[in-house]
């Protein structure tokens, strides 16, 4: 029992963290030594709850189980500054996913709602701000054209420049591409493989590369000996794979013409039409353009699910034209006669 009495005194025995506590309420009133047994246990709650952060409830959630390099990459990237666990609001975190596609929010939710429940089984948080799930519709994509790829690739900064190459050529997603090891890469047999846990589609994955992906590759040799695309700024990140971009990333955007100018005075910003993940898009635009079979595009692309590559087949024409002539009867005299 939580309360017992000794004499005419009552004492209270709470286990807290595996610890026993026993001690004396100093009164013969239950209703009194029930309020002091509810404020000593609550003194201990916040006792452990004091000083936990978004940042210790993310140590404590990758610490718990094994976690892929996608949920690494995907804290990372994050762009949500620390802060006491108390002070982190469903309203905080729509900001920093707001420009996010619902299925990219639908991801970040998954851990952002893991990582508080683990808080508040743990005791850091009483209620935590679990975020909603946002309906995915299914919409159109945006792809460069070539005027539009010359331009971004020459705003990006010199960090960029290689991985956004390396994307386009590849159709690789950005987390593949940024946490890229040369242990994934063969440059004699030409080809670059993904592991199950690091795909979408949670299977390999075995890239063939393309003369322009192999260009990249080679002018990277030697600059890691662990990462193909480290970062080559100073600091603790120097050296790690590329994190963060938001900055020097919408930059670029914004010099190359991506998007449009919105509000006026102090409210004006830029709102970019172009993300990262489009670099796919891209890639398999101008495949199907340059006539590229779609079945050996899925192959290219390592889609799992030929109806992914689908959406793609009204670029290139060419892949239905040879069927144009099949929908006819049998000849009739008068077409015989024509």
């Amino acid at each position: 029992m939580s309360l017992y009495k000794v004499g005419d005194t009552y004492y209270l025995y709470i286990r807290h963290q595996g610890e026993r506590i026993r001690r004396s309420c100093g009164t013969s009133n239950r209703a009194h030594a029930q309020k002091i047994h509810d404020q000593v246990k609550a003194d201990l709650w916040q006792q452990k709850r004091d000083g936990k952060s978004w940042l210790d409830a993310c140590a404590a959630w990758l610490q718990a189980a094994p976690r892929s390099k996608s949920d690494v990459y995907s804290l990372n990237a994050l762009n949500y500054d620390d802060r006491p666990l108390e002070s982190c609001t469903v309203e905080s975190f729509s900001e920093a996913l707001k420009d996010k596609s619902p299925g990219t929010y639908n991801r970040y939710r998954s851990i952002i709602n893991a990582i508080l429940n683990l808080a508040k089984s743990s005791g850091w948080v009483d209620k935590p701000p679990l975020l909603s799930a946002r309906k995915q519709k299914t919409k159109g994509f945006r792809f460069l054209t070539e005027a539009e790829w010359n331009r971004l690739y020459a705003a990006l900064p010199p960090h960029l420049k290689a991985p956004a190459r390396f994307s386009i050529a590849t159709g690789l997603r950005q987390k593949n591409v940024f946490f890229l090891s040369w242990s994934r890469i063969d440059i004699q047999r030409r080809i670059a493989w993904v592991q199950p846990e690091d795909s979408k589609s949670n299977k390999p994955i075995g890239i063939p590369l393309s003369d322009e992906a192999l260009d990249v590759l080679r002018g990277q040799i030697g600059q890691h000996e662990e990462w193909v695309f480290p970062y080559k700024g100073k600091g603790r990140a120097a050296g790690r794979p590329i994190g963060k971009i938001k900055t020097a990333w919408n930059n670029a955007r914004e010099r190359a013409g991506l998007g449009e100018w919105v509000g006026e005075g102090d409210a004006r910003k830029f709102e970019p039409n172009f993300r990262w993940h489009d670099f796919r898009h891209t890639f398999a635009s101008w495949h199907a353009m340059s006539g590229t079979p779609l079945e050996v595009l899925q192959k290219l692309g390592g889609w799992s699910d030929m109806r992914m590559v689908m959406k793609y087949a009204h670029l290139s024409p060419s892949y239905i034209a040879q069927f144009a002539n099949n929908a006819k009867p049998f000849k009739t005299a008068e077409s015989a006669m024509a």
